[in-house]
């Protein structure tokens, strides 16, 4: 085959890269992207500690997933397809090898769509249907056996270098179309219950949330489309689908930090007697009782440790007893206990008004 022939095929399949793009550029480019990804999660996971809310445990699982995504599907694919390619390795063996990190990929894309669908629901208190959710899952499982059996015939079958490349520019095609199949079932049923949320600022805020996630998905395909004519894009692209998510994220952390209460502040607003009796009812220590209100400020357990002079594994221990008196599993159903907690008082006088 002609040097000219391979070069098509290689842009053809959407896997070409510029050979002025030197080494230092490349793993620039892979380490910021990186570097976007895990300060998206950083960031997610911050916003859920402090202020518990639903919906940000939902938009961490959607961070983790994309970046686990791009770190198998985009990263580990284009490292080894440079490598292989300036190694002359035959047009199959880059494919072979390009999509089987694509396989490993392809469950952690599908399960972050599908929280990134969660995410558009719970963001406006609503909730996701079984149905739905079993008819995803089915659909993925589905989709990795095909996609296994796609590899299978790659390395058995006899197809020509034009078909190799047909089938990897089909597949790319097909893992755009789960993201706009995502962005299609979340993003309008967003807005229109968006203009029904009574709270100015927070209409205002989803609506923005899912104008930037549009705006951040439309400019990922737009690189695609180009990226596909091989080139430097390609490796623009991996950045795009790391970074991209900071911009919707960012936006909804600046109207939580002004408009939505803090985990702590909200059980701090729990009447002194309630918090009493509540540590009375759940046999609380006096030090765990200490740890409780130091996690009600909203502190990670490394600041309880400093605040209180005891040991970082001394200050776990105490959560573990109070969770188990609680009967809860994690701060966030810490706190809102205590926030719903009605004393034997209140239990009584609330008995009284219902008689």
């Amino acid at each position: 085959m002609k040097k000219a022939d391979v070069r098509y095929l290689l842009e053809y399949a959407g896997t070409g890269w510029d050979r002025s793009m030197t080494n230092s550029v490349f793993i620039l480019f892979i380490a910021v992207s990186l570097a976007a990804g895990l300060f998206a999660i950083l960031t997610t996971y911050r916003l859920n500690a402090k202020f518990g809310l639903g919906h940000l445990s939902t938009y961490l699982y959607f961070q983790i997933f994309v970046v686990v995504f791009g770190v198998y599907g985009l990263i580990g694919q284009a490292i080894v397809r440079k490598i292989l390619e300036r190694q002359a390795a035959s047009f199959q063996t880059v494919e072979t090898v390009g999509h089987f990190f694509s396989f490993l990929g392809l469950p952690f894309l599908m399960l972050a769509w599908y929280m990134f669908i969660r995410l558009s629901r719970e963001i406006i208190d609503k909730a996701v249907g079984r149905a739905f959710t079993l008819g995803y899952f089915l659909t993925l499982a589905l989709s990795f056996v095909a996609y296994g059996a796609v590899i299978v015939i790659i390395n058995t079958s006899g197809l020509g270098d034009k078909e190799l490349a047909d089938i990897a520019s089909a597949v790319a095609i097909l893992l755009e179309a789960i993201e706009a199949a995502a962005i299609g079932l979340s993003l309008p049923r967003l807005f229109v219950l968006a203009r029904k949320i009574q709270d100015r600022h927070r209409r205002k805020a989803v609506t923005a949330f899912g104008w930037l996630n549009l705006a951040v998905f439309g400019a990922r395909m737009a690189i695609f489309v180009l990226a596909g004519k091989g080139g430097a894009l390609n490796v623009f692209y991996i950045f795009v689908f790391f970074a991209g998510n900071l911009a919707p994220l960012l936006a909804w952390k600046g109207y939580l930090e002004k408009h939505a209460p803090a985990l702590g502040a909200q059980a701090q607003g729990a009447p002194p007697r309630i918090l009493r009796e509540f540590l009375e009812e759940y046999g609380i220590t006096k030090r765990e009782e200490e740890v409780i209100r130091e996690i009600c400020e909203g502190k990670t357990n490394r600041e309880v440790s400093e605040s209180l002079f005891i040991s970082l594994q001394t200050v776990k221990d105490h959560i573990y007893r109070v969770f188990q008196k609680a009967n809860v599993k994690n701060r966030v159903q810490l706190i809102n206990l205590i926030r719903s907690y009605k004393g034997p008082g209140e239990e009584a006088s609330d008995s009284k008004i219902n008689a």
